[in-house]
Formats: C-alpha cells, structure tokens, sequence
C-alpha cells in the first residue's frame, strides 16, 4: 500500500451499493458507482484516487487502481473489513448520506421552515448539504449510527438499517 497525503476515498460499485451508505454514514468518502463496465470503474478510481471496494472476483489484484475485495455478503462485515484494512475511525454525519458532499454546520435559523416544526423546536444544531438541499439533525437515528460505529469498531453490530435523520428543502415541511 501507498502512504497516502489526503484522507482515503472510495468508490464502491453496484456489488455493495448498502456499503457506501453506511461508510457516509460514519463520515467517509465513499462515492457510488453502478456502471457495470470494470474499465470505467477502474478508470474513474485510478482518475479520482479512491480505493474500489467491490465483490467482483474479476478485480482483485487489478494494477490500474487499488481494489479491495470485500469478503463477506454481510453489511456490517464489509464494514469491519474496510474499517480495519485501513485503521479507519469513524465521524458520524460528516457527509451527507446520499450524494456525499460534505456536511456544513449551520446556524439554527437556517433551518428554520426547512425541517419539521417539532424537529425546529427540538433539536439546536442542524448540518446542511449545499449540493442536495438536505438538512441533518442529531435524532433517534444519530443515536443508532453512533452506537452502531462504536459496535463495529468493538465488532458487535449486525446489519441494519439505521441512518441519520434528514429532510430534503423541498418536500414542503
């Protein structure tokens, strides 16, 4: 492996399309990509520096970019392995989980007519993603995601489906 200057980025393919999700959800770039062409996988990993994660056979071992293949059909084991191949912590809710932009802080008042009223009223620090219009907030799902990253981190957590709440801008809440 190389030492890397910048933080590790992923591409995950359509083999693991669950895994990039949760590798958001734990605030690390993983960018999704569900061409089935092995060229233009490889391409755009080696073209972006990131790390192809995928379950296809084909690509282990490829010399035009870094490719791991992931073991397991198991979520939270893919999680684990991706975790401890490269020494990664987690940051829940850095990115945003669905187009993985970075997460900005914003000011409460912004989110203010953007995110249900309850939610406004309830909560005091909001996360806003400038390129899909999300709002992000520390409810219920915050909870589950910290304690799945703890878990996966102690190699405790099964699969599931718990996320970060989120409201799009233009869903009229």
């Amino acid at each position: 492996m190389t030492t890397r200057t910048r933080p590790i980025r992923f591409l995950v393919d359509s083999t693991v399309v669950r895994l990039s999700r949760w590798l958001r959800f734990l605030g690390l770039d993983a960018s999704l990509d569900t061409t089935e062409s092995i060229t233009q996988l490889l391409v755009r990993a080696r073209r972006e520096d990131r790390v192809l994660l995928t379950r296809r056979r084909g690509l282990e071992g490829s010399e035009v970019a870094q490719t791991v293949l992931l073991r397991s059909d198991h979520l939270d084991e893919q999680l684990r392995q991706v975790l401890s191949t490269f020494g990664l912590g987690a940051e829940p809710s850095s990115r945003c989980t669905v187009c993985n932009e970075e997460l900005a802080i914003v000011p409460r008042a912004k989110a203010d007519g953007r995110v249900p009223e309850f939610i406004y009223r309830s909560q005091s620090e909001f996360a806003f993603c400038p390129a899909c219009d999300r709002y992000y907030w520390r409810g219920s799902h915050w909870q589950n995601v910290q304690s799945a990253s703890r878990d996966l981190c102690d190699g405790k957590v099964e699969s599931g489906e718990n996320g970060v709440n989120s409201s799009e801008s233009d869903n009229g809440t």
